[in-house]
């Protein structure tokens, strides 16, 4: 998985998220809006964004939101 993948897909996470509130949001969906369509590619995405600590995943379901340390990376522009 490119860091170039994973920082668009962080990037959309954080545009899809309000300034005032943190939501949840649909990690496949999340995908397919930067081209990214096989499904275990998303999850390896999200499993090394969890990992960095830059998303949280609800258990269960395929929904992700950004954590301030995700927040932190874009406004830092680090990824």
């Amino acid at each position: 998985m490119s860091n170039e993948t994973i920082g668009k897909f962080l990037l959309k996470v954080y545009e899809k998220t309000d300034d005032n509130e943190i939501g949840y949001f649909d990690k496949y969906e999340i995908g397919e809006e930067i081209g990214l369509l096989d499904k275990n590619e998303v999850d390896d995405v999200v499993k090394c964004l969890v990992k960095d600590g830059f998303i949280n995943i609800d258990a269960g379901i395929p929904k992700i939101r950004i954590t301030e340390e995700g927040i932190e990376q874009i406004r830092n522009n680090q990824i």
